[in-house]
């Protein structure tokens, strides 16, 4: 086979989910430009390495997978990304795509649909895995923003942790609070939480 052509910045900070990663791309077309275990390595490298395709945990460290997207794309970076998540979630497609995703894929899949979504994207076609659920219409519908905000409050983070991961300001966080908590008719984070996940929102 010749020399591999695509190089793919993996972002990921789950050591055994790199490892899967790295036996998938052997002997395929595909070659690492590197491994980044949070965004802000992420950033880093992709500025060192310029590599076609960007693989993304959507569960980082220092932030979520469609806010380092977004950042990416606000800074002119056009190489396609696709998102990768442990579990089916409602909407999920629906936010890679507002964020600037080209694709999912999930961790519990096989190499073919990893290599499959990659080629997808290296070949300027979207590619969202149809495992995950759409978004119920008419259901209280929380912004991406918003989405990201509560799985970091259903984690157990605190205003400021969600503030530190997220990139923006404590009182941004209040705001996106009280905004889903006034959607969700919740006065609680549990309860939000709770009417979040029996929507499907989560």
């Amino acid at each position: 086979m010749n020399e591999p052509e695509l190089s793919v910045l993996l972002v990921e900070d789950d050591a055994m989910v790199r490892g899967w990663v790295n036996l998938s791309l052997r002997d395929t077309e595909f070659r690492l430009a590197g491994e980044a275990e949070s965004a802000a390595q992420a950033l880093e490298l992709f500025a060192r390495r310029r590599p076609h395709l960007l693989l993304i945990d959507y569960r980082l460290p220092d932030r979520v997978g469609t806010e380092l997207v977004r950042e990416l794309r606000k800074s002119g970076v056009d190489a396609p990304a696709i998102l990768m998540t442990a579990n089916h979630q409602d909407g999920f497609n629906e936010a890679a795509r507002e964020a600037g995703a080209q694709g999912t894929v999930l961790k519990t899949g096989s190499r073919e649909e990893l290599l499959d979504a990659l080629r997808a994207a290296a070949a300027g076609r979207l590619s969202f895995d149809g495992r995950h659920p759409r978004r119920r219409p008419g259901r209280a519908a929380l912004s991406p923003r918003e989405r990201e905000v509560l799985l970091l409050i259903a984690e157990g983070a605190t205003n400021t942790d969600v503030a530190g991961k997220l990139g923006i300001g404590a009182e941004t966080v209040k705001t996106l609070l009280a905004r889903t908590f006034a959607k969700l008719g919740a006065s609680k984070r549990a309860e939000a939480v709770s009417r979040a996940h029996d929507l499907g929102l989560l």
